[in-house]
């Protein structure tokens, strides 16, 4: 049974709302992205990148039905089809990419300055590949099945002949990514979350104790912390201790340290969430589709269109909330400057008040923080 006249419009406003509000939202990704230096750290540099492809699959969702009332061979359809093929999945891929800094970064030690040099390789990935896929698809017919690409009930696709494609080509290659992606995420946090608990436990065991210097101050400034900070990089400098118990502002400053770590790893891991819940109901609806063919299921096709339409919208949202702090900041120093005539350092002194990732990394050793800790010191002059 198909889908009646007032199921499809209201599918396609769906696709509609869902369009313009990742149009919205990815405009304010780009605006307050490109406005300050402020919002360019690592998490919200890749969901910066992501943006661009979450535009053009939101103007494709906008595009609705229009190209399958147009007809399989129209140029509307067979762009509407390229797009979706093309843009829709590079979300999941930047998704990988961001879990992909994490395991650089963690485990095989990469600096900051490095992870940035492998950001020309995540652009040739992420639009690439899709664009090799896409371009090859739109190329391919056959004079049993006509165009690969074609109407596909809620809006131009792989055309329903093809629809073996849609796994292999389309639906597939994402959840395959997102395993990889989760298989990451899953091992990372364990061990950030190991750590943490572990610093937690030594700093209330250990009693405080005169420290006796062993080695000269050092500077903290090209490990794995760096790399994923959040904070522009401040100079701070460590004091290797020998001793038998830890002083308080060791701990305090790996605490920090390990918290501004989880902090990274929750918001890319909200970008991987958001990019789950856009894909599942899509791909229940295809399989149920493969199982029941012929026999369309109006919420689930609503459920899809409206979810895989929002990908800037939830990407936004992840990106204000790593963005809050400073969005505060800018705020609170315009207010404060029309107000005061004096120049407001408010959002200066944020930036170099903040501990920042600038040390981490897995301690592999059984009793953390038995005989080496981290203290405070002067920065170096």
């Amino acid at each position: 049974m198909a889908l009646t006249d007032e199921q499809l419009r209201a599918i396609s406003i769906a696709e509609r709302v869902g369009g313009s509000s990742s149009l919205l939202g990815c405009a304010f990704i780009v605006t307050t992205y490109c406005a300050s230096t402020a919002f360019r750290k690592p998490v919200n540099r890749l969901i910066f990148y992501a943006s661009f492809g979450n535009a053009f699959s939101a103007v494709a969702s906008l595009m609705s039905g229009d190209g399958v009332t147009e007809g399989r061979n129209s140029a509307l359809c067979q762009a509407q089809a390229f797009f979706i093929q093309y843009w829709m999945p590079t979300d999941s891929l930047w998704s990988f990419c961001m879990a992909a800094n994490i395991y650089l970064a963690f485990y095989r030690k990469y600096s900051a300055e490095n992870l940035k040099k492998l950001e020309k390789w995540y652009f040739l990935l992420c639009y690439g590949l899709p664009l090799v896929v896409a371009t090859v698809l739109s190329l391919v017919k056959s004079t049993e099945r006509g165009r690969v690409y074609g109407p596909a009930l809620i809006w131009c696709s792989i055309a329903e002949p093809w629809q073996f494609l849609r796994l292999a080509c389309f639906y597939g290659p994402v959840w395959v990514v997102s395993i990889a992606t989760f298989a990451i995420y899953a091992t990372a946090g364990l061990r950030i979350y190991r750590q943490f608990k572990a610093l937690r436990v030594a700093k209330e065991t250990q009693p405080v104790s005169r420290v006796i210097t062993r080695s000269v101050t050092s500077n903290i400034t090209t490990t794995a912390a760096k790399a994923l900070a959040f904070e522009p990089a401040t100079p701070y400098s460590t004091c290797i201790e020998s001793q038998q118990s830890q002083i308080g502002s060791g701990f305090s400053m790996q605490i920090n340290t390990n918290d501004a770590m989880w902090s990274y790893f929750r918001y890319s891991f909200l970008f991987f969430i958001a990019m789950i819940v856009t894909w599942t109901p899509s791909f229940i609806n295809r399989i149920y589709g493969l199982v029941n063919s012929g026999k369309p299921n109006f919420g689930l096709n609503l459920a899809g269109a409206f979810v895989l339409s929002l990908q800037g919208f939830w990407n936004a949202i992840i990106y204000t909330s790593t963005a809050l702090p400073i969005l505060k900041s800018q705020w609170a120093s315009n207010v404060t400057s029309k107000t005061d005539w004096r120049p407001s350092r408010g959002f200066v002194e944020r930036e170099t008040a903040d501990i920042t990732l600038e040390d981490a990394g897995f301690d592999g050793r059984s009793n953390t923080g038995s005989t080496l800790s981290l203290a405070i010191c002067s920065p170096v002059q």
